[in-house]
C-alpha cells in the first residue's frame, strides 16, 4: 500500500497536504503542497490518494498510456 495523505489548515487560513506517517508537507511534481486554497488542496489530495500522479508528478508505473 502507498503513502497516506491528508490536508490540514495551516493557521493562516490556507491549507497544506501532508504525509500522515511523517507529518511532512507533501510535494507534487516538485511543488510543495502548502499555502493552498481549499479547492487546490482538495485536488492535490485527490491526485495523491488515488495515485493519479506520484509525488514526482509522473504517472504511477502500473498505469500505461495508449500512445
Amino acid at each position: 500500500m502507498g503513502k497516506e495523505y491528508q490536508k490540514r489548515e495551516d493557521g493562516e487560513g490556507f491549507w497544506e497536504v501532508f504525509d500522515v506517517a511523517t507529518g511532512e508537507v507533501a510535494k507534487l511534481g516538485g511543488l510543495v503542497l502548502s499555502h493552498l486554497d481549499l479547492e487546490t488542496a482538495n485536488g492535490a489530495l485527490d491526485m495523491l490518494q488515488n495515485q493519479v500522479l506520484q509525488e514526482n508528478g509522473q504517472l504511477p508505473p502500473d498505469i500505461t498510456s495508449n500512445s
